[in-house]
């Protein structure tokens, strides 16, 4: 057994984050230069104040006023048009990395197999794109632009505070080590609440998730209180985390504060001590307590930027859990026939989604250049599985599927299911219009060409009595539209695909007896000279299938046509007698 990968630490999360904004580097060094001048700036006006109280004021250099004055004031407007572009530029930045981060990670979720999606609920994949990427990329914008210039301030400030008077700096400084370890202790204290309050958020917008999709079922079983139950028990975890994750926050930064205002007080006192000793005048002091807003004001906000990188990295563990996922093969890796006959097979093939629960044993099935096939059972027999393993969302744990002799593991993923046109029991629509729905079968089809896959899907009709028409809104899944009306653009775009192979996977089971009849006969010419696997559920549309294959609990029972079945196979018999009872 494979051993379990070790977790993320926060470090390692950082320096992907790093490696990650090197490709923005140019940009990042505008940010940090512009963050740089703005920051040399803020030593003006304490010398302004100096010059004021030492020489102007008692001096009474009146002609030096407007002079001192202009350098503070031209100091603050230079400073704050540095902010102006600085601002411009941490956006672009920002929004740069938000955008790219969340398009690998989008990219990565449509490459990851099935079988992950098994085990994830939508709502947590929706936060990881939507709050998560955001929060990660806080820790660059954060680490750059206000962590590395609060530090550049400090450090600044120090060097002049110990040029100007080396005791006084020294006493200033003396609590910054304790602020130090104050703020070392606070990360590790702080990153499991950090990574709870994150995996909360989740579980709610999980809840939330479900209560939207599912709220007609929730409304038909009268389910109001059970789910407003099941979401308050998430809300109250989050706020029980969240509180923790503050109460944390609430003892380290008013103690923190507390330490810097103990240095400004024997600042203070040592400062007046020596103004009273005549070793030290007005101004140095005055100065100096200048500074000290400069030295602990970064030091203050560097305890918030604790927080957010905290808050960050958290967030960053989930995203690269999904970036460093296994994906499926390249889509594009392996063979690519340039003519197919459409010859498909099943060799003693067996599959589970799980371990311990079989699905199939022991298939063996073929479908032959041109031939249509059909798949009947019971649910939960296995039929749509067979579909799964022949798109390859899924592999079988053994035996072999072949395409023309050529196992479906040695052809190009993109290739195969472009080779398909696959219409599933329940048919999904996009959020969107008519025509986006239907170019996802042939992007490049024109609006005749959408108009005559309509019509060959019997759906021409009910688009035209609808004013947009083509541009018509379907709303989410389709929920604008009726079961049937849904089922005959998914047949429509099946059409516009017009792919060597059809699979329908009870394709009719949702439209009325007349557009069933309809769409039999435009099925039937379609399949005239296409290889076609066909899942039935009404066995009336299959009769004149070229084979049909009786599976139960995962195996062929019985295979053969409509009639050497009636003869054959007691199952199917009962089938059929249910089928065509009267």
């Amino acid at each position: 057994m494979d051993a379990k990968p070790e977790p993320m630490t926060n470090r390692d999360a950082l320096r992907r984050l790093l490696a990650f904004a090197r490709g923005h580097w140019r940009i990042a060094l505008w940010q940090f230069a512009l963050a740089v001048a703005g920051t040399s700036l803020i030593f003006v006006f304490p010398g302004v104040v100096r010059w004021f109280m030492d020489e102007i004021i008692p001096q009474k250099r009146e002609d030096l006023i407007w002079q001192a004055g202009g350098l503070a004031l031209l100091a603050f407007s230079l400073r704050e048009g540095l902010f102006y572009f600085r601002t411009r530029v941490n956006c672009t930045f920002e929004q740069r990395m938000i955008t790219d981060l969340r398009g690998q990670l989008h990219h990565k979720i449509e490459l990851l197999p099935l079988r992950w999606f098994d085990h994830q609920s939508t709502g947590d994949i929706l936060t990881k794109l939507a709050d998560d990427v955001p929060a990660t990329q806080r820790v660059i914008l954060e680490g750059i632009e206000q962590g590395s210039t609060a530090v550049l301030q400090i450090i600044v400030t120090a060097i002049v505070m110990l040029v100007a008077d080396v005791q006084l700096a020294l006493i200033v400084l003396a609590p910054t080590p304790l602020i130090a370890a104050g703020g070392w202790i606070y990360s590790h204290w702080v990153s499991p609440r950090a990574t709870a309050a994150r995996e909360a958020t989740s579980t709610l917008n999980s809840t939330l998730h479900d209560t939207i999709t599912g709220i007609r079922q929730i409304k038909s079983y009268t389910a109001e209180d059970v789910r407003q139950s099941r979401f308050l028990a998430a809300s109250n975890s989050l706020k029980d985390k969240q509180t923790r994750l503050m109460a944390a926050w609430a003892f380290y930064s008013p103690s923190m504060t507390l330490l810097g205002n103990a240095g400004l007080v024997l600042l203070l006192m040592a400062g007046s001590w020596w103004c009273v000793q005549g070793s030290m005048t007005s101004g140095q002091l005055m100065e100096f307590l200048l500074l000290v807003g400069f030295l602990y004001e970064p030091i203050a906000r560097l305890h918030g930027v604790n927080q957010t990188l905290l808050n960050g990295l958290s967030a960053a563990k989930r995203v690269f859990a999904i970036l460093d996922n296994e994906t499926e093969e390249d889509l594009d890796s392996g063979q690519t026939p340039q003519n197919i006959r459409c010859d498909i097979e099943f060799r003693d093939i067996c599959f589970a989604y799980r371990a311990d629960k079989p699905v199939l044993q022991e298939i063996n099935l073929r479908a032959g250049c041109q031939q249509t096939i059909a798949i009947v059972g019971s649910t939960g027999s296995g039929k749509s599985t067979l579909f799964q393993l022949l798109t390859r969302f899924y592999d079988p744990q053994s035996g072999t599927i072949t395409l023309d002799g050529i196992p479906l593991q040695n052809l190009s993923k993109r290739f195969l299911r472009q080779s398909f046109a696959y219409v599933t029991q329940e048919a999904f629509l996009f959020a969107g219009t008519v025509r986006e729905n239907l170019l996802i079968g042939q992007p490049t089809a024109t609006d005749e060409q959408l108009w005559s896959a309509l019509r060959d899907a019997c759906a021409e009709d009910f688009i035209r009595r609808i004013p947009e028409g083509l541009d018509s809104e379907v709303g989410e899944r389709g929920v604008l539209l009726s079961g049937g009306e849904r089922q005959r653009l998914a047949l429509a775009r099946a059409f516009l695909k017009n792919a060597p192979i059809l699979l329908l996977d009870e394709a009719t089971s949702a439209v009325d007896v007349k557009s069933e009849h309809l769409i039999q006969e435009a099925l039937t010419k379609l399949r005239s000279n296409r290889t076609a696997i066909v899942i039935a559920h009404r066995l009336s549309t299959i009769i004149e299938a070229d084979v049909i294959y009786v599976l139960h609990q995962g195996s062929i029972l019985a295979h053969g046509t409509h009639a050497e079945l009636l003869q054959s196979s007691g199952y199917y018999r009962e089938m059929a007698a249910l089928a065509f009872e009267k």
